[in-house]
């Protein structure tokens, strides 16, 4: 069963682009002998009751990663960053071609934008690194262990003045700026400073970064509306919920893992004022749930990065992790939404503590956790969804990744509520033939 990578499709312009929609459209009717339009409700009928613990006809199947895309479709990982076209058409290429019900998909930000503000809290391929090399976090402390109370007293002011200079080289002239609060209309006192050439080159970094993303968001388009006008579901995974940890924010954006370990010891009090005030901003953005949108609107989950039980002990978690997300996920559920939790690595001991929230107001997403005893421990209150190793997707063979997606859908899929999943989507390197398989096993085992 063998899939050869080849290069799919090569589109460069938005006509072409257009023009390779109308053909996969007519690919897909023909295939199915339906209308696209009529596949869009099936699926979406089905991922819905799956959401709300219902048993549809047979368990759905979301797959899609930008990566496995480029690589599928012939194309460097940079391809995303810098071809949006040309990787927009290997993506909806790969959906037609492996048929899940929905996806998920990630729109970078331009490689072209990463350049002009000289991003240092990432490498992405085609800029800091190889074309072929995916896309890797810098873990660096951007607030450092004596700056917790600037955080902590004026967050803006922080942001502005040292963490957007200290993450973006071409902002670097940011960090001469003298402390704003309490100038009321002293503007003048500091004006002559954006006349100088440190200023004027930043600026021109800003327009151009303005204009690189502009075009780069006109280029990727609403990819979304475009596989809908495929026939595939919909699972929006952003929304306008509450966000994520707040133990995540402060160790990914801020003070780095190392940095976030030596304060859960040596300064927790401070670590926790901070977390709170993160939260309170979090919460306090949210926006509430469309009203006219029908069906689930999925908003405000987030992932247990570094809260999973790898990462933090079981006193830690209730601490420091625990209580602001707590906050946070009410918050995204009194506003209309169902949040989504992609529970990353493994998370074992942490099931029990979703149990507080109502049935049916969350969705986890498993990685490594125990997927057979998070059915017996959640699986009547929550959608689950998940988890197929993506070890067994690389190296498995066909007919070992059948024999687990069977085990998933009888078991995990009984009584309704499961969604298979990749237990991670960073599947670049998964074999062809094994995610074929892993798609096709839900119409081969229906419930």
């Amino acid at each position: 069963m063998a899939i050869t990578v080849t290069p799919k499709v090569r589109v460069s312009t938005e006509e072409e682009y257009r023009e390779h929609l109308k053909q996969l459209t007519d690919e897909v009717e023909k295939k199915n002998n339906r209308s696209v339009e009529d596949l869009f409700q099936e699926r979406q009928k089905r991922l819905r009751e799956a959401i709300q613990l219902k048993e549809p006809d047979r368990v759905p199947v979301i797959f899609g990663w930008p990566d496995f895309a480029a690589k599928y479709g012939g194309l460097p990982y940079s391809a995303q960053y810098y071809e949006p076209v040309t990787w927009k058409a290997a993506f909806t290429r790969m959906m037609v071609d492996f048929e899940p019900d929905s996806c998920r998909h990630i729109t970078t930000s331009s490689g072209a934008v990463l350049d002009i503000l000289e991003a240092k809290n990432i490498l992405w391929p085609g800029g800091t690194l190889p074309s072929d090399v995916t896309q890797q976090a810098v873990d660096e402390e951007w607030l450092r262990e004596d700056e917790y109370d600037l955080f902590l007293e004026d967050t803006t002011d922080f942001f502005i003045r040292r963490y957007i200079p200290r993450v973006y080289g071409a902002m670097a002239p940011l960090a001469r700026l003298p402390d704003l609060s309490g100038r009321g209309a002293g503007l003048t006192a500091i004006v002559s400073l954006f006349d100088t050439p440190e200023f004027l080159e930043a600026a021109q970094a800003l327009k151009k970064a303005g204009q690189a993303q502009k075009a780069y968001r006109q280029a990727m388009g609403d990819i979304n509306a475009d596989l809908v006008s495929l026939g595939f579901a919909s699972l929006s995974e952003g929304g306008g919920g509450a966000g994520g940890p707040a133990f995540d924010v402060m160790a990914n954006s801020y003070r780095g893992w190392k940095g976030i370990v030596t304060d859960m010891f040596r300064r927790p009090e401070k670590l926790i004022a901070a977390l709170e005030k993160i939260n309170r901003g979090q919460i306090a953005r949210a926006t509430p749930a469309d009203p006219k949108k029908k069906g689930p609107q999925i908003g405000g989950g987030g992932a247990i990065h570094r809260g999973s039980d790898r990462f933090l002990s079981r006193k830690q978690w209730e601490t420091f992790y625990w209580p602001t997300w707590k906050k946070s996920l009410q918050a995204s559920i009194d506003l209309g939404y169902i949040p989504l939790i992609f529970a990353e690595g493994s998370c074992d001991t942490r099931l029990e503590y979703f149990l507080e929230f109502p049935r049916g107001s969350l969705i986890m997403r498993l990685d490594a956790t125990d997927m057979f005893r998070a059915k017996e421990v959640l699986g009547n209150r929550f959608c689950l969804m998940g988890n197929v190793p993506v070890a067994l997707l690389q190296t498995g063979s066909p007919s070992e990744v059948e024999e687990y997606c069977k085990r998933l859908i009888q078991i995990c899929g009984k009584g309704g509520g499961f969604i298979l999943r990749g237990a991670t989507d960073a599947v670049q390197d998964a074999r062809p033939e094994n995610l074929k398989v892993m798609i096709g096993s839900v119409t081969k085992y229906r419930l």
